[in-house]
């Protein structure tokens, strides 16, 4: 199938959750372990912009600095950080200024700083938690553009994320639309269930709609 456009993808209204379903019938993993919004009800859409990160000491200094690569960010990507230790990357200041910068969102396998006011803002950004300590003394930057690993997860710049209440998820390019074909029965099949379940319809019943979720779907 053809490449996406990200408006394929802003169309849709589907969950990570239905994205990730639909991705494991094709024998995709997607989802982006262990990190979570840092505000309620955060929802964001973009392209990947990868920044690698790699153990401190192991390697030659860089110069690069975040605002650097947030000013360097194409406009509307999404700011993807593959960092591995549960120490502060993002504070309260870079991550407005990414904010007005036009940085779509932020995740990482790392922590924030400056919760509070984050959460004031409702800027999206997915991390692994909070945290005071820095990373200086276990990580430094490595380069951008490059592959990496965010939360188990292998992303690509260009590759599709999307992220919700629920976590992220990132759909390698060249699988978006078979993922999305996959992901329109599966909605289906969620709101079915659900009324099922309302209407108080016997085990035997659901189950026949649950079994539905693994098998793919078939192009007309």
């Amino acid at each position: 199938m053809i490449d996406a456009s990200i408006e394929d993808i802003e169309r849709t209204t589907f969950s990570t959750a239905v994205l990730y379903d639909a991705a494991r019938r094709l024998g995709l993993e997607i989802g982006i372990r262990g990190v979570m919004p840092m505000c309620r009800r955060s929802r964001v859409v973009g392209r990947a912009y990868t920044v690698k990160f790699v153990p401190a000491g192991q390697h030659p200094k860089t110069s690069l600095n975040f605002y650097d690569i947030v000013t360097g960010a194409p406009k509307s990507r999404v700011l993807v950080f593959g960092v591995g230790v549960d120490r502060w990357v993002f504070g309260g200041n870079l991550s407005r200024f990414a904010e007005l910068q036009g940085v779509q969102g932020i995740v990482m396998d790392g922590c924030m700083r400056d919760v509070a006011a984050i959460r004031e803002r409702d800027y999206p950004i997915f991390a692994t938690g909070a945290s005071v300590s820095g990373y200086a003394s276990e990580r430094m930057l490595s380069s951008v553009g490059d592959d990496i690993v965010c939360g188990g997860m292998a992303v690509a710049t260009d590759d599709f994320i999307v992220g919700d209440d629920d976590g992220v998820v990132c759909l390698p390019k060249a699988r978006v639309r078979e993922i999305l074909f996959e992901a329109e029965e599966i909605q289906q099949l969620d709101l079915t269930l659900e009324g099922d379940i309302e209407r108080g319809l016997p085990l035997a019943e659901l189950h026949k709609t649950r079994l539905r979720w693994s098998t793919r779907r078939k192009e007309d």
